[in-house]
């Protein structure tokens, strides 16, 4: 019975918090004034600039390739700007030179490791956040923006947060952290 009420208080609670919208104001991508909260706004791919980054990816570094797959996920809902929203999401196998696998999350359905953060005002690069909860919690942003006119190649660049690694940290110590993505490459569609 206790189950029970919890679920129904659960299930009152994400109806009164959350949206309830019978219809969506759509607004553009690359829309940069201020979205009113939780007032049924969708961010949407109108233009449909996500054709391009979508499927896979190759690029290589320091001895490793890494394979990226950034896929569209439509109407997601932000919970910290309270509106819905078009973004892509990143899933990566990155293998050492003789094929070894080091990292791989394509086959993952826990939360996307590389999530989209939006296009970059005034600039023709997209920018994502990254947070790896494998790797004691590491995380950055990547900015990925077509090198050439056939859009065939990313430039990707990653920058590390600076972070605390805690004792609890399977690296905590170690000379060798691992590397799971690359600082920066040329990334070329498979």
């Amino acid at each position: 019975m206790k189950n029970i009420l919890v679920i129904i208080l659960a299930l009152s609670i994400n109806q009164l918090l959350g949206q309830n919208c019978t219809s969506y104001t759509e607004v553009p991508l690359r829309t940069w004034t201020d979205i009113p909260e939780n007032q049924c706004y969708y961010l949407k791919d109108i233009d449909n600039e996500f054709v391009d980054y979508s499927g896979t990816w190759k690029g290589t570094w320091n001895n490793k390739t890494i394979y990226i797959t950034f896929s569209k996920v439509s109407a997601h809902y932000d919970d910290f700007d309270k509106y819905y929203e078009d973004v892509l999401i990143g899933k990566f196998k990155v293998l050492d030179m003789s094929g070894g696998v080091l990292f791989d999350n394509t086959n993952s359905s826990a939360k996307p490791k590389i999530r989209g953060g939006g296009p970059v005002k005034d600039q023709s690069k997209y920018s994502f956040s990254y947070t790896d909860r494998d790797i004691c919690n590491i995380g950055g942003r990547i900015e990925i923006s077509f090198s050439n006119p056939s859009k065939t190649q990313l430039n990707w660049k990653y920058s590390q947060d600076s972070q605390m690694i805690y004792p609890s940290c399977p690296y905590y110590g170690s000379a060798n952290f691992p590397e799971a993505l690359p600082k920066s490459t040329v990334l070329t569609k498979q």
